[in-house]
């Protein structure tokens, strides 16, 4: 493993290989997290045991580990990585199998060749990469599918500059496009771009049913409108918001 250096926030990654790794390293260094890798193999487990991490990423399928075990010593009591987040990070066959994990025990499924852009705002939350402030507006979204148009209606529960979480109908599936428009206070304008489907919340853990969202396009001033809302509620201006 490399050595634990001087930062104050610390991630694992068991058993990726060097493609994934030249994905997923730049960003958790973006995200200020010092990275650690190890083999996946028996240690792990005293590693996790006794070594605080933030945020732990596994490949998945583990196949040198059975992966319920190294659950269990994740999240026994006595560990030190214990309230961890645990990222399964998935070879693309096998991300539906990884995502029907999510919360048994795993936090999040990614799959690296995702768009950069997708796997922050799928994991964003874990990062803290991106300042979200509450806000209740009503988004308006509609959907083409075969040619034919679909217009729902969705709820605002946070917003940052990179993406939203929505509450309310969660049937559309992570990947799906779709434009949108909503108003802020005090904007000028409607806020209109193009978003896509990351991840269906988790309507027990989170409080509701919906979707986690991020932008793909931002038309006219709405990233502007978007920066300024966020610093005025308190965030600060994100370095890898969208231009």
């Amino acid at each position: 493993m490399e050595g634990m250096g001087s930062f104050q926030r610390h991630v694992l990654v068991v058993g990726a290989d060097e493609t994934a790794m030249e994905r997923i390293a730049p960003m958790l260094r973006r995200a200020e997290f010092s990275v650690h890798t190890a083999a996946p193999s028996p240690v792990v487990f005293d590693l996790v045991l006794g070594t605080s991490f933030e945020l732990v990423l596994v490949s998945y399928p583990l196949r040198e580990l059975i992966l319920d075990d190294f659950i269990d010593a994740l999240r026994r009591d006595g560990s030190w990585c214990r309230k961890a987040a645990l990222v399964l990070l998935a070879e693309p066959d096998h991300i539906d199998d990884a995502l029907a994990l999510v919360d048994l025990g795993v936090n999040r499924a990614i799959s690296h060749e995702w768009p950069e852009g997708r796997l922050h705002q799928a994991i964003g939350d874990l990062l803290d990469v991106a300042p979200r402030v509450s806000l209740r507006v009503l988004v308006h979204l509609k959907v083409e599918i075969q040619r034919e148009s679909k217009r729902s209606l969705y709820q605002t529960v946070n917003i940052s500059q990179t993406g939203m979480l929505l509450r309310g109908d969660d049937n559309l599936e992570p990947g799906t496009r779709f434009s949108f428009f909503f108003g802020i206070p005090d904007g000028r304008r409607l806020v209109e771009g193009t978003g896509e489907v990351v991840r269906k919340t988790n309507s027990i853990r989170e409080g509701a049913a919906g979707l986690g969202i991020r932008f793909v396009r931002l038309s006219g001033e709405g990233q502007e409108q978007l920066e300024s809302f966020v610093v005025r509620n308190g965030g600060s201006p994100d370095p890898n918001a969208p231009s």
